[in-house]
Parts: structure tokens; C-alpha cells; sequence
């Protein structure tokens, strides 16, 4: 068997049915032998993104496999590979190499000391013999402790020679570990104590399967809870203890309880402040748990620590916290701060109404987003958005009821990145109805993917708001936009979408709106790749759209 021949059949027997890649590499033709199917994408960060959106949606039960070229194909990849690593995604990357005589040289792009920083394992297969415990390796680190990329390079040369040994490959299991008993009681003890305790969810939270967990604790401790932009579908936004989510927008649940919470129980998260993630007030007691003890005490000091699995260390808090509370006869900690949501959110309804329903032209973003959530069913959706505005108007209002029915994302925010993952996310989860929501500008990085839907059958609606420039950066430019408009761009994107082969619309009356994304999705869930040009109003005076927790 040949080397490139034995990584597919390792592939095929961990149950890979796709790999996103770019021509040329040799695994390709590989993986087909063995009956993988290959989607090829525009750009190699495309395919990246599609790998990473596919482990996302699966929750790591199916890791996303991406292969490029070597040399450019390689350096193009960097950008999504960070991104996944930020992200903390496990996703397989495997680009092609130089053959081993071209080695050193200059012109040569040495992959593996290059993407070292950037994933938790990284490894040339040098040697045909050594294969399947590279393999083995690599996919144990995907599934064990902190999720991120791997990256094995397959030397041309190399891809051809004879593995001799028997393939007895078998794929390794996850293995997870709970807290520390001693530590479950203090972190009890201090949410027992707290007179306003708030539960912030991290990503973990979702790669450990562990909703049900948290919801039921949340009953239990009667707190609010709110998630990260990357954690969001965590916990279900329809639970009346949901305050939502936030990152460089944050709901206005968020907005309202974080500044007063006395205890943070940060749950499945390395608290650390990115974009992806909203910020905690000085001064306040934290208890962290994570599955990583390096994630501890970065950017806040601690009360307490549970290291572990985010599942296990909810059942214990759920467990210890019943047995505090059987003692005193109680059925939960006596808090409820449902009501109190309750009416938060109605007054947020009432507040938000003229944005929501307005009737101006060009259309108004926030009623792209209104129309936009009553057209979705959550329960039937996966979700996405793009960088910058795109995803401040959408993430903290859109309801995820589901986990994994929103794919936020955001501690590396390259634009450009949700359409890829929108069609990743549409492979991984075929039953579902698979939407980004992007701009202008974002399209512009991305736009060749939607010929990349079309072509491989990958029904998607793609929602793009156009308002004909680059929103908020001529607040950090200003001299330049002022002598040289250098925020503003132009095109008519349905006529392209339409010349890449989607179902392309341009919508300039609101009225049109509501009934345009009904029509789309419809012809989504009938297998079809939808493209959606929006006009909408520039946001010069629309800045107060956006709820932002002071820093």
C-alpha cells in the first residue's frame, strides 16, 4: 500500500466522508480511491473554514479534514488555521510538502515550524512506517482536553513509497476528567454566599455536550445565564435564565446584569477578553472552570478553580448543590431572577420596535435582522455571521434554541470567514437550513465560495446587507475618509451571484424583506444555493444599534 493511500484509509476507518481541499495534492486522489469525497473550494482559507464549520456543527464528532498544496497553497492556509486555534476547533490539516530533497531551501515553505504556534500538533510524515501513529496522535489530541488543529505534512516523494507493515489502525477514544471534590464544595460555598451570581458560558460548554447539564444547574442556582459569542446555542436562549450573548456587542440581558453580579461562575472558558467574549467588571469574586489549567488566572484573578471536563464539573456542582440545599429543605438556592428577565425583555421589545419595524429606504439592518428572526425556524437552523457590524446586530438579538444552531466565532475575526463556514455547516448538517449573514466588504474576501455551493450542491441562503461601504472604519481613518472617501465601495452583488449560479435577489423595499427570506429559505430546504442582496442604510447615526458593555 502507498503512503498517500494508507493516511485515506486511516481517514476512512475514523468515519471521514468529506475533505474540503485545493488541488494539487496527492491525498486527494487518495481519498476517493477509498471512496472519501473530495469538495473542492476557491481559496484555500475557504476550505479551511469549511473544515472548521463542519467540526463546529458536529461538536467533534466528525473532524472536519481540509487539504491544499505545498508552498502557496500552505501559506494561504495560515489565516483560517489561526483562526480554528483561537477558536479552539480540531480540525486535520493536511498540505501537501516539498519533496525531501528540496528541503531547507529558500524557496521552499517549511509548513510544520511555521504552523507550530498556530496548532496543538504539528509533524511531517517523513517516514511511510510511521503513519498511522501520527494519525493516532493527532486525532487523540483533537478529541483530549482543549479541541484545536493539527497539521501533518505528506512530502510528495514520500506520498509514493510503500507502507510495508499492516494497517491495524483503530481511532482513539476522548477521554475526560472531573474536578477536584475539595473544590466543587468552595466553589458551592461561594455561589451559596453571592447575593446576585451570574453564570458566563464558554465554548467548552458546547464541546462537551454539557447544555442539558447547564440548564438544569441554572434551575437549581436560579442565575441568570449569559454565553460568549463563540459559546452562543450553549445555553438556549429561549430559557427564561437566558441573558444572551456577548463579545464586542453584548445583549441587553448582558448588559443589565453583568455590571451588578457579585460571583461569575465561568464555565467551559479561558477567560480571556477578545472580541469573541464580553469583558467581567473589576473586583468581583470568579470561580473558573475550564479543561485546561493553563487557561488559569490569565486576565482576572480567582477565587476558586475547577479543572475539568465541562459536563462532569456541572453534574458535580449540580449534585453537591442538591445536597447543600436538601439540608435546609430547599428545592433551589431561593433566588429568581426570571421575572426580572422577563421584564427586561419586554421593555427591550418595546425599545427596540421603531428599529426593528422601520419603514425607512434604504432599509434599516436591524430590520433585515427582525425579519430575518421570525422568518428562521432556530430549531431548523445553523447560523452564522460575519466580522464587524454584521454580527453586533445579529448575535445579540438572534434567539439560538439549539446547541450549535448559531456558529459564533470571533476571538480572530478575519472578515470574510462565514461563508465558508456557512457551507461547512450545511455538509455537517444536511437536515438543517444553513444561513451567514454577512456585508459588503466581508463579501469581498469570500465572494468565489458561493460558485463552490453551487457547483458541489450545497444548499445555503447567503444574507448580505449592503450599504456600500466599510462601516466604522472611517471612525479610526478619519483624515483619510475625509480627503479620499476610503470607506466606500460599490457593486451590484446579485448580478454576481446570479453570474456564479445561485438564486440571486436585490431587495430595496422593506416591505419586501420579510417575504423575500420566507421564499429563500424555502427554496434553501428544496436544495437549492440562495443569494440575498439587501440594501441597506449606512450606519453614520445607527451606532446606538449596537449595546456595548463599557471596557
Amino acid at each position: 500500500m502507498r503512503a498517500s493511500l494508507a493516511v485515506a484509509e486511516v481517514l476512512r476507518r475514523e468515519g471521514v466522508e468529506y475533505v474540503f481541499c485545493i488541488p494539487a495534492n496527492k491525498m486527494i486522489d487518495a481519498v476517493a480511491e477509498v471512496g472519501i469525497r473530495p469538495i473542492v473550494g476557491r481559496h484555500e482559507r475557504g476550505v479551511i473554514n469549511m473544515a472548521d464549520a463542519y467540526s463546529r456543527t458536529s461538536n467533534g464528532e466528525k473532524i472536519g479534514v481540509a487539504m491544499v498544496q505545498q508552498g502557496p497553497g500552505a501559506e494561504h492556509a495560515f489565516g483560517s488555521i489561526a483562526q480554528a486555534y483561537s477558536d479552539s476547533v480540531p480540525l486535520l490539516f493536511l498540505p501537501q510538502g516539498d519533496a525531501r530533497s528540496a528541503r531547507g531551501l529558500r524557496t521552499s515553505f517549511d509548513t510544520i515550524e511555521a504552523f507550530k504556534p498556530i496548532t496543538k500538533y504539528a509533524a511531517r510524515l517523513d517516514d511511510p512506517r510511521m503513519i498511522q501513529e501520527h494519525l493516532r496522535r493527532a486525532f487523540q489530541l483533537m478529541r483530549s482536553g482543549r479541541p484545536g488543529p493539527v497539521v501533518l505534512e505528506l512530502p510528495l516523494d514520500v506520498a509514493d513509497e510503500t507502507v510495508e507493515q499492516v494497517l491495524n489502525y483503530e481511532p482513539p477514544i476522548r477521554y475526560r476528567s472531573a474536578a477536584d471534590p475539595k473544590d466543587i464544595e468552595k466553589a458551592v460555598d461561594l455561589l451559596l454566599a453571592a447575593e446576585r451570581p451570574l453564570i458566563r458560558a464558554g465554548h467548552g460548554v458546547l464541546w462537551a455536550s454539557a447544555t442539558e447539564e447547564l440548564a438544569e444547574f441554572a434551575d437549581l442556582l436560579g442565575a441568570p445565564v449569559a454565553t460568549t459569542y463563540v459559546a452562543k446555542s450553549a445555553f438556549p436562549e429561549d430559557h427564561p435564565l437566558s441573558i444572551g450573548s456577548g463579545g464586542t456587542a453584548v445583549s441587553p440581558g448582558i448588559k443589565h446584569f453583568v455590571p451588578d453580579a457579585d460571583v461569575f461562575l465561568s464555565i467551559g472558558a479561558s477567560l480571556l477578553n477578545t472580541l469573541g467574549s464580553f469583558h467581567l467588571p473589576a473586583g468581583r469574586t470568579i470561580i473558573q472552570s475550564t479543561n485546561d489549567p493553563d487557561d488559569l488566572s490569565l486576565q482576572y484573578p480567582i477565587a476558586s478553580a475547577l479543572v475539568g471536563d465541562a459536563k462532569l464539573v456541572l453534574g458535580q456542582l449540580t449534585d453537591a448543590l442538591r445536597e447543600r440545599l436538601k439540608s435546609s429543605k430547599a428545592t433551589s438556592a431561593g433566588r429568581d431572577v426570571r421575572a426580572e428577565i422577563e421584564k427586561l425583555n419586554e421593555d427591550v421589545k418595546q425599545e427596540w420596535a421603531p428599529l426593528f419595524t422601520s419603514d425607512e429606504v434604504p432599509i434599516s439592518p436591524l430590520r433585515v435582522v427582525s425579519e430575518l428572526i421570525e422568518a428562521l425556524d432556530p430549531d431548523k437552523a445553523v447560523v452564522t455571521h460575519d466580522s464587524g457590524y454584521p454580527r453586533d446586530h445579529l448575535a445579540p438579538h438572534y434567539r439560538a434554541t439549539k446547541p450549535r444552531g448559531y456558529l459564533g466565532w470571533g476571538n480572530s475575526t478575519p472578515l470574510g470567514s462565514s461563508l465558508g463556514l456557512a457551507l461547512g455547516a450545511a455538509m455537517a448538517a444536511p437536515d438543517k437550513v444553513s444561513v451567514c449573514f454577512l456585508g459588503d466588504a466581508a463579501f469581498g474576501q469570500c465572494a468565489m465560495e458561493l460558485e463552490t455551493a453551487v457547483r458541489n450542491k450545497i444548499p445555503v441562503l447567503v444574507v448580505l446587507v449592503n450599504n456600500s461601504e466599510m462601516t466604522g472604519y472611517g471612525d479610526h481613518q478619519r483624515i483619510a475618509q475625509e480627503r479620499f472617501g476610503h470607506k466606500e465601495l460599490s457593486g451590484s452583488y446579485a448580478e454576481i451571484g446570479s453570474a456564479l449560479g445561485a438564486q440571486s435577489y436585490r431587495v430595496t423595499d422593506p416591505s419586501d424583506v420579510g417575504p423575500m427570506l420566507r421564499k429563500a429559505i424555502g427554496d434553501v430546504e428544496a436544495g437549492g444555493t440562495v443569494f440575498l442582496e439587501i440594501i441597506t442604510a449606512p450606519l453614520r447615526h445607527r451606532i446606538a444599534a449596537v449595546d456595548v458593555i463599557p471596557r
